[in-house]
């Protein structure tokens, strides 16, 4: 085998290249499908534990640098995960144990992923009011300046359109859509909403859910389970917030709401990445888990070289103890380099092809009784995809948005959009208006449009502290 600096280097060697040939045309599939799936295993069994151990050494890390702090659920989430590695792996392997360390894993997929939408949702809120914060905080500036409306409106129009690229102009617009003064009446609110449907007629419904979640995520208005019962003092503060009076705001009563937000969101961010780094930690222990009664011989012994480096690391936050690391185990770090960016075409390959078995080879993978195998692979795709909380049994309905199905989906989330602005101050609606813009497709048709717009938004503020700030966001946007 290859070698590079003097160790050995992950490759797709010719004969798993033949296998995957093989495969596509459906040669001899009942000699090389059971190959290519150990080939299959083999690879995720490696990339799997490689990714784990550098989550897992990266956590213990911070978490010994007093960088971050265990309390609660997510103690016991770290617990677990520690565990399950000194079960499962240096205590012997047993199937029974591993089946029920990976319902464990997918239990704790599960929480994490209802707390991460929690957090999401009040993200979302506190956006909204960030953006209100900004627009207050310039009313207690002494002389504030304000720039000529069509100096302004000149600047942002020139750094819109100074790129031919459409994708880019249309994300420039966006932001500017998210940061300038919002004059618009629910009528004409309502219709753009709407006409955001169109661009689904025909599609995947799941994709029209989507496109709801969305809006309603960008408004401040997705509910998700769990909404009153998970993190209470994230729910005080943003009831604090919600009953201030912002129209008649008094400066003492700006900056106590100021340091509220500041205090709560960075609360809000801890906790935020405590539930995102442990699921970093979950996924690609349980893909070990699927992946390692079927890997290889060669596979399990490189991973082998990693157990007394994982040993030390799971033993001491079992006991609490997060002294430094043995430097001659902390040197078994470098036999990482370059193993996750080598194997990563090679796992791409080998999806590809497991994406794409037809009824036929399905049929024969199940006569080998080769399904359970089938399944650990193709959610090991996921677990160790770029989306960490993709779900892993999702089923596609098949259903295609007509326009019954569109329709039903913009009145029920007009209809809530609505009655928020029915109930909200006036500041509140522009910031929910405003955010929502931000998600709606493009609606200005020529360049033109995009000017009149521009113009409109500055002329028809007459509230000096929110143009100013608006247009100074802007630039913040243009300078970055």
């Amino acid at each position: 085998m290859p070698q590079k600096n003097g160790r050995k280097v992950v490759v797709t060697d010719m004969g798993d290249k033949r296998k995957m040939h093989a495969e596509r045309k459906k040669e001899n599939l009942e000699k090389n499908l059971p190959e290519l799936f150990g080939a299959a295993a083999s690879a995720n069994n490696i990339f799997a534990q490689v990714s784990f151990l550098l989550r897992l050494y990266g956590f213990y890390e911070s978490v010994a640098d007093g960088e971050r702090s265990l309390e609660g659920e997510t103690a016991e989430i770290w617990d677990t995960v520690c565990h399950t590695v000194k079960e499962n792996f240096s205590d012997g392997f047993d199937g029974e144990k591993r089946e029920m360390a990976v319902r464990t894993l997918i239990g704790l997929r599960h929480a994490i992923t209802a707390k991460m939408q929690v957090l999401t949702a009040y993200t979302d809120r506190f956006s909204i009011y960030e953006y209100m914060l900004n627009r207050v905080e310039l009313r207690f500036e002494d002389n504030l300046a304000c720039p000529e409306d069509d100096t302004a409106a000149r600047e942002i129009l020139q750094y819109i359109f100074m790129e031919k690229d459409n994708l880019l102009i249309n994300v420039r617009i966006q932001q500017m859509l998210s940061q300038f003064p919002v004059r618009m009446s629910r009528g004409k609110f309502e219709d753009l909403v709407r006409a955001g449907f169109e661009n689904y007629a025909g599609m995947d419904a799941a994709s029209v859910d989507e496109f709801v979640y969305r809006i309603e995520s960008a408004a401040g208005l997705y509910e998700p389970e769990g909404m009153e019962e998970y993190f209470p003092q994230l729910a005080e503060s943003l009831a604090k917030m919600q009953k201030t009076e912002w129209k008649t705001m008094g400066e003492e009563e700006y900056q106590s709401t100021q340091e509220l937000f500041l205090r709560t969101t960075k609360e809000l961010a801890e906790i935020t990445d405590q539930y995102y780094s442990l699921m970093e930690l979950v996924n690609p222990l349980c893909a070990w888990l699927l992946n390692y009664p079927y890997a290889s011989a060669e596979s399990a012994a490189r991973t082998e070289v990693f157990m007394p480096l994982l040993n030390e690391i799971c033993g001491k936050a079992l006991a609490k103890d997060f002294s430094p690391i043995p430097e001659d185990l902390e040197a078994r770090m470098a036999e990482t380099e370059g193993v996750l960016e080598e194997l990563g075409p090679k796992l791409q390959q080998l999806q590809g092809i497991f994406s794409d078995f037809d009824a036929e080879t399905e049929k024969i993978a199940e006569a080998l009784m080769l399904e359970k195998q089938l399944a650990g692979i193709r959610s090991s795709a996921l677990l160790l995809g770029n989306s960490l909380f993709a779900e892993l049994d999702v089923k596609n309905s098949q259903k295609t948005a007509d326009r019954t199905c569109l329709k039903e989906a913009s009145d029920t989330l007009v209809n809530k959009l609505m009655a928020a602005l029915c109930a909200q101050q006036t500041m509140q609606n522009r910031a929910m208006i405003a955010a929502v813009l931000s998600q709606l497709p493009v609606f200005f048709n020529s360049q033109k449009e995009v000017m009149d717009y521009v113009r409109a938004s500055l002329a028809s503020c007459h509230e000096t502290a929110e143009k100013v700030a608006g247009i100074r966001l802007m630039k913040e946007l243009m300078e970055a």
